[in-house]
């Protein structure tokens, strides 16, 4: 039997769902691209990680959870 621990602590740790847009929790996240601009020139990177580190652990975590081999 699998524990949702990881599911309850990221619905703990966002809080009010409400208050984010599909755009929005990404960023809360820190699952963005960073981009380098310089004129018309767009660059995007590897996601920034600035977001909140433990509710992006935990939602890693809770994948693993629904992982099928």
């Amino acid at each position: 039997m699998r524990v949702a621990a990881p599911s309850f602590g990221l619905a703990v740790e966002v809080g009010d769902w409400q208050r984010f847009t599909g755009a929005t929790i990404g960023a809360y996240l820190g699952l963005v691209p960073s981009e380098h601009s310089s004129g018309t020139n767009r660059t995007l990177g590897p996601i920034t990680k600035t977001g909140n580190s433990h509710a992006r652990r935990l939602l890693v975590e809770a994948s693993w959870q629904h992982y099928k081999p």
